[in-house]
Formats: structure tokens, sequence, C-alpha cells
């Protein structure tokens, strides 16, 4: 799909190519609907052109009496003059021949429907005249003795030889001095106008659907691009409506001086309407420079031209507005065309509808030059390429919403995943954040429960840790110990080696015992820095010999081999003290810490570097 860039960017796709079986259906409905009808199906003469010479009344003096007899008549070739803008009066002498194979002619038609002031007079063979009328947009509609978008007189009925074979037109026009005349007889005149009213309704209804189908976008997506769009072809539709006569016949019949008004406000409002509509199509804004402002520069002349058309004069404000559409068409041509060289995939859509629109005005503008044959498809031509333009960029409108929709759609998804992305990531570090909480918790509870130097328990977890024991030995029937380890002189080792030298023989010590405590049987003995020098132990489910042996082992492994610190080996010994039975209640609990710190005591006052151990449990079997 193709999107809008910035400024040189590629657009790989977009949606057309896969729209054109539908733009190829209705470009050949379009051309197949202005060909003339096959033979068999018109029952009478096809219309025929009269022979026509032309003479230039500069001063506009001259009148029908006197005209025929002036000279300066000059032949012209076949096919519609266009004498282009003058301030003359126009002097046609139109001549023809009875319709082959018999019948009679039965209107005269001037097919060019913005003349000012057209005078027309019939005459026969005799130079009688048999009919004289005037027309022109100059006049209310109402007048015409045919109600018809273009200049039709009827061709009186009379008796042989004294029919209408030659008519004098005076024509005096602020527009282009044009007249594609032409003669028919009633039934090919009936057969033709149908379908004439085919075509202009195909046409309109063509413009009214796309206009009708691009505003309700507008009104749905409210993008500036399909407003652009719906005036572009309001003011299209009204400008052809308005220089092939529709309008005056249908829309504002009296109003004579806005109708020439008309065709250069649409005219102007289109081209105005085109330009910014090219602007947001071709996405000039992000692209800047000299493409953006072309287009800008011809829609603010063409809104001058479009007020000229209030105070200056119709030849010149025409002039102006044509201008302004010969340079929009062919700059909308060449922005387009490099557009696409740049890979912006919308504006080759572009060139191709304007491409288009041009080899309409082209054809039409052949055809009124003689340079291709006078048919159904010249003479809508430009019809027939606006209608295709029309079509062509709505469906472009259209693959433009559809990649609207999509890439919203994938914005949307790629929203979501990124949301989604987003969440997970969101998750991830809050369960990241929550272990690293946990495990901050955890290491402040190790720490709150941790002695700081020695790495063993505090003196807050051995309270915690001994209250649940005891409950635990007397729901158990089992015996608990309590240890209490005093080093002996510590406060000499402080005062002789310093403290550093005092902290290493604390933490040797604390390391020492635990290693032992940790080897007994279930693991469930807890060593904790009771303060200062003094360390204390729990011992669940060992007997009082047990127990004793464990503690002689500690007492042993302190002693035996001195600590290596700071100040060099440090001779280190403890004295212990053990209260090991089964607790009554948490009273007596408590009462074994008191019993084990006299024990400690005992030992102390023994000669220290030694184990003592309570009454109590030395009454329980210690050997």
């Amino acid at each position: 799909m193709a999107g809008v860039g910035p400024r040189g960017s590629a657009v790989r796709s977009w949606p057309a190519p896969r729209l054109l079986p539908g733009l190829l259906l209705a470009l050949l409905v379009l051309l197949l609907v202005p060909l003339p009808l096959p033979a068999r199906a018109v029952p009478a003469a096809s219309p025929t052109e009269p022979t026509m010479r032309v003479l230039e009344d500069a001063a506009g003096a001259l009148d029908a009496a006197r005209v025929l007899a002036a000279p300066g008549w000059r032949a012209l070739p076949a096919g519609a003059p266009n004498l282009g803008y003058s301030d003359a009066v126009w002097w046609f002498d139109l001549r023809w021949d009875p319709p082959p194979g018999g019948g009679r002619w039965s209107q005269l038609e001037l097919a060019y429907p913005v003349l000012d002031q057209v005078e027309i007079r019939l005459f026969d063979r005799d130079g009688v005249e048999r009919g004289h009328w005037r027309l022109g947009d100059k006049q209310p509609f109402g007048q015409r003795p045919v109600p018809h978008r273009h200049f039709i007189v009827p061709l009186p009925r009379a008796a042989p030889g004294q029919e209408a074979v030659r008519a004098l037109v005076r024509v005096h026009t602020s527009s282009a001095v044009q007249l594609p005349a032409r003669l028919w007889t009633e039934q090919a005149f009936l057969a033709g106008e149908q379908l004439d009213q085919l075509v202009q309704g195909l046409y309109l209804g063509v413009m009214l659907g796309m206009l009708a189908y691009n505003f309700f976008l507008w009104r749905v997506m409210r993008e500036r691009v399909y407003l652009w769009y719906v005036l572009w072809v309001a003011a299209i539709a009204s400008f052809q409506a308005s220089i092939g006569g529709l309008a005056f016949q249908y829309l504002w019949p009296e109003a004579t001086q806005w109708n020439d008004r008309a065709i250069v406000v649409f005219l102007a409002l289109a081209v105005t309407s085109a330009s910014f509509f090219m602007i947001d199509f071709l996405a000039l804004a992000r692209r800047g420079g000299w493409m953006l402002r072309l287009p800008q520069a011809t829609a603010w002349l063409c809104l001058l031209a479009l007020l000229s058309a209030f105070v200056l004069p119709y030849p010149m404000a025409i002039r102006l507005a044509i201008g302004c559409a010969v340079v929009a068409m062919f700059g909308a041509l060449l922005v387009s065309a490099l557009r696409g060289r740049e890979g912006f995939a919308p504006a080759r859509i572009f060139l191709l509808a304007w491409f288009l629109v041009l080899a309409g005005g082209l054809v039409l503008a052949a055809s009124k030059f003689g340079l291709l044959p006078r048919n159904g498809l010249t003479e809508h031509a430009t019809q027939v390429g606006t209608a295709l333009e029309v079509i062509l960029l709505s469906l472009s409108l259209a693959g433009r919403l559809q990649h609207e929709r999509r890439l919203r759609e994938q914005a949307q998804a790629e929203a979501m995943a990124t949301q989604r992305r987003a969440n997970e990531r969101l998750e991830q570090r809050v369960a990241e954040r929550t272990r690293d909480l946990e495990q901050l918790n955890r290491r402040l509870e190790q720490a709150s429960r941790t002695d700081a130097l020695t790495g063993v328990a505090n003196r807050r977890h051995f309270d915690e840790r001994h209250a649940g024991a005891v409950q635990r030995a007397i729901a158990s029937a089992g015996p608990l110990g309590v240890l209490l380890l005093d080093l002996d002189h510590f406060k000499r080792i402080n005062d002789t080696l310093g403290h550093p030298a005092g902290d290493d023989c604390l933490r040797e010590v604390a390391r020492r015992v635990a290693m032992l405590l940790a080897g007994q049987e279930g693991g469930e003995a807890l060593l904790a820095r009771y303060g200062g020098e003094e360390f204390i132990a729990l011992l669940p489910d060992l007997r009082p010999p047990q127990a004793q042996a464990l503690a002689e082992r500690i007492r042993r492994v302190i002693a035996e081999r001195p600590v290596d610190s700071v100040a060099g080996p440090v001779a280190v010994t403890a004295s212990l003290g053990l209260c090991c039975r089964v607790p009554r209640d948490a009273a007596d609990g408590i009462a074994m810490l008191r019993e084990a710190d006299e024990a400690l005591y005992q030992a102390k006052r023994s000669g220290r570097n030694r184990v003592a151990i309570d009454l109590r449990t030395a009454a329980a079997g210690a050997p």
C-alpha cells in the first residue's frame, strides 16, 4: 500500500492497480455511449453541416439589407468555425441542400450556447425571407422558439421551391466566436436528442455520485483532501453545465448577467480547488520547494480570476481564468511526473488523471479546428476526460482510505504490541524489583539477626530461637542444653595487642565453635554472640553427657591452636558453663540461662579454661 511519506520517500505499492478493472469498465462505457447510433437505428438522414462563409463587420454598421452585397466575404472550410475573441460583429451566410433521399430539414441548430446576441434570418431560393429570430444568452431562456440548451430555430414548412435553403446569421458576443451549425430532420433530431440527454445524464450522474460519495467520506474522515475533491467535482460539473447551456436552461433561465460570470467563476473555482487538492493528495506540504509554491500561486491567481468575473469584462476575465487553467494543468502534469519519479506512487495516478483531462481538451479543440471529425466522442471529449479523472481520483481516494485504515489498524496493532511489551517489561521489572526487595529484606532480616563482627547470630536471634527451642523441648520432653562461653583474659588482649587483634580472636573463636556445632547431628544447634567476649549456644536434643562432651571439645578447639591476628599469634582459652535438662515450662527455660551463667562463673573461679556444669545437670547424670 502507498502512503503519504516525507520528502523524497518512496511508497512501494498503491491500491489503484487492483481498481483498474473498474476504471477500464467506466472508460468503456463513457467511450461507447457518445458514439453515433448504427444506421438502422436512425430512421432519417443524419444531421449535416451547411456550407458557410463569413464577413467581419468591425464597426457593426451593416444591416441585413446591405450585408450580402458587401465586399469581404470569405468561404469557411467544413467544420465548426472558431474565430476567437473579437469585439466585431460577424455575419455568417449558411446554405444547404435538401436532405438526401427526400424529406425536409426541420431545424437549424447552433450548438454553442454562450453566444451573447444571435440574429437569424431564413430565406428561400428566391431570396424571400421565411423567418426571423433574435436569440442569445443575453435574453431570458423562455424567449427561445425551441426550449433547448443550444440555439435551435424551426424551419417552416413550405411548398416545394419555397422552403428555406439559406440563413443569414448575425453574431455579436464577448465569448469566442464559434458557430457549429447543423441541420436536422425531425426524427434524426429526436434520436440525437435522446442520445445527448443520455450522455449529459450519465456525465452529471457520475459527477454527482462521486461528489456525494466523497462528501460522505469527508464528513466521516474530516480530512481536508476529501473536501477539496468535493469542491473540485462540484465546480467542474457546474462549469461544464454552464458552458454547455444546461445551467442556463434549468438553474438560472432569467439570470442573463450571471450566466456569463458563472463560467468564469466555476472555472476559476475548479482550478483553485484542484490546486489545493493536488497539494494534499501529493503531500506537497511535506515535499516543500517550488512543487508546493507552484500550485499555491496558481490557486491564489485563480481566486483573483474568480473575483475579476465581477469587475472585468467577460473576454478579459475568461482569458485570465483560461490562462490559470492552462498553467495549472501543465503544472499538475509536471509536478505529478516529478513526484512519480521520486517514487511517490499516488503521483502516477494523479498524472494519468490529469493527462485524461488534457487529452479530452485537446480532442475537443482539434475537432473545433477541423483536425478531427465532429462526432459524439469529440463533442463530449472534455466530459469524458473529466469524468474519467473524477472516477480515477475517487478510486485513488478510496484506495487512500483503505490504506489509511490499514495503517491505523497496523498502528493500533503496533501500539498494542508495544503496550504488551511494555507491560511485560513492567511486570518483569516489578518481579525483579520484588525479588530484589525480598532479597534485600532477607538480607536486612539476616543482618538484624546476625552479629556484624563474627557473623554468628546476635542476642536478639538467640532469644527468639531459645523461646522456640524451650517450647519444643517441653512438647517433646527432650533435653535442651544451654552453653555459655567466655574468653579468658580478653581485656588483657585488647589492652596489650589492640582491639583489632581482639576482634580477630573473636572472629576465629566464633568460626571454630560454629564448625563444631554444624557437625552435630540434626544441625539444629545455634551459636550466638551474647555480648562482648561472651558466646552462647543452644544444644537441642543432647543429653547431659553428650552436651558436656561437646563443650569439652569446644574448649580444646579454642585452646589447642593460637589465633592468627594482626598482632601475631595469640593464645586464647575459654571458660564454659553448661546447663542441660528437660525444661518444665517457659520460666524454667529462662532459669536455664541463669544456671548456665552461674556455671560459667564457677569455671572462671576454678581457674579458667575449663567446662563447668550446673548442679541439676550434674544430678541428671553427667560423668
